[in-house]
């Protein structure tokens, strides 16, 4: 099978995305999949576009996207188009809908995403920026991407539902696939049951990833570690990718790390050593479309405690790899939870143990991309 994968950068580049596409890209080449790579799109906006932006940003108005511009689209289509004109591919993959909007191809295209420009819109604080020009333009781009698509794929049901629901496309043409987990190194069982030997329920750990204090719900982590401590608990927090606001205080049990960067080996190894020593990745997001650090996190056994929004529900299933919460969820709750397995620690043991088999047998790249690859082996 011959895939064009295309993305509007280099999906080659694994710090783009969070390296999903690269993964991605990279997983089905290991199924034998022969991917041609259409990526480093240039934008073009219309003549006007960045002094019409400029001048709303003077006077505080809401800013249009460039990438959601309907002349912009047209223009990645155009050099999607030229670049698959050079080969000849079974099928086309594009894991966002900006490049295959107005495409003209008549090859067989499949949408593998996480969300849609609609669901996000209300959900992701960074769209409600969008002024309404961008919104009916984004609507509409996506729109004509899904009716290009023979197969459009979804790695939660939150997002497939949103492409039913708002978008109104066929049930039969949607599926949802979950993401896997961005990582170079395979854990084994043995490595897991090695990982949970370094834990002890002496002392409750706590691991915070996220780049966005408010969205990802630090403040809630903040509020349920001191709970604990107040309870008279040994407990440690980690807590990585963003600073507390200025005002919040930090207790010696809270260590905020900042970004810490898997570019380099030290930095991968800091990541490594938290995820194989914590007790629980807490990331209680107030909206998640997916949330790659979850499958990440339960490929070293290490269940997850977030929220039940989003895409999040595809990926924590309760019991099984972690606990999802509501939103309005009080501190108690998490603390009861979490002391629970502590008390328990048999239980908790068999909870990791459990997260692992949830990433061996559906969150991982090979799984999902066989999955794929004989999906996409239908419409050929």
């Amino acid at each position: 099978m011959k895939l064009a994968f295309v993305s509007n950068f280099n999906a080659l580049d694994i710090h783009k995305r969070s390296g999903t596409p690269f993964h991605m890209a990279k997983a089905f080449e290991s199924q034998g999949v022969e991917i041609h790579y259409i990526g480093s799109l240039k934008t073009h906006v219309p003549f006007g576009f960045k002094i019409k932006n400029l001048w709303k940003k003077l006077i505080g108005a809401k800013q249009e996207s460039s990438r959601n511009n309907t002349y912009a689209m047209q223009h990645y289509a155009k050099q999607v188009d030229e670049q698959l004109s050079h080969i000849k591919v079974d099928a086309i993959l594009a894991h966002i809908s900006n490049p295959i909007a107005y495409i003209k191809s008549k090859t067989p295209i499949i949408l593998w995403t996480d969300g849609l420009y609609a669901g996000m819109l209300g959900f992701v604080t960074h769209f409600s920026k969008d002024p309404q020009t961008t919104i009916q333009q984004a609507n509409e781009g996506t729109s004509a991407a899904l009716s290009h698509c023979k197969l459009a794929l979804f790695s939660s049901e939150w997002a497939a539902n949103s492409a039913i629901e708002i978008y109104g496309m066929a049930k039969e043409k949607v599926k949802v696939v979950p993401f896997g987990a961005n990582i170079e190194k395979k854990n084994s069982l043995t490595d897991v049951k090695a990982f949970l030997k370094l834990r002890t329920p002496k002392i409750i750990k706590l691991l915070f990833v996220g780049k966005e204090w408010k969205r990802k719900g630090g403040d809630v982590v903040f509020k349920v570690a001191k709970k604990l401590h107040a309870q008279g608990h040994a407990v440690e927090l980690n807590f990585v990718g963003c600073y507390p606001p200025p005002h919040e205080e930090i207790p010696s049990y809270i260590k905020c790390h900042g970004f810490i960067s898997k570019r380099t080996p030290l930095g991968m190894k800091q990541i490594t050593d938290l995820l194989s020593e914590s007790h629980f990745l807490f990331v209680p997001s107030r909206a998640e479309p997916f949330g790659i650090v979850f499958c990440e996190a339960n490929s070293f056994g290490l269940p997850c405690l977030t929220s039940y929004v989003g895409g999040i529900g595809t990926i924590v299933k309760d019991r099984v790899n972690g606990m999802t919460f509501a939103l309005d969820s009080p501190t108690e709750a998490y603390c009861d939870y979490i002391t629970h397995l502590m008390q328990n620690y048999r239980k908790y043991e068999e909870l990791a143990l459990s997260s692992f088999h949830e990433f061996e047998a559906r969150l991982n790249w090979d799984v999902t991309t066989s999955q794929v690859k004989n999906l996409i082996q239908t419409l050929l």
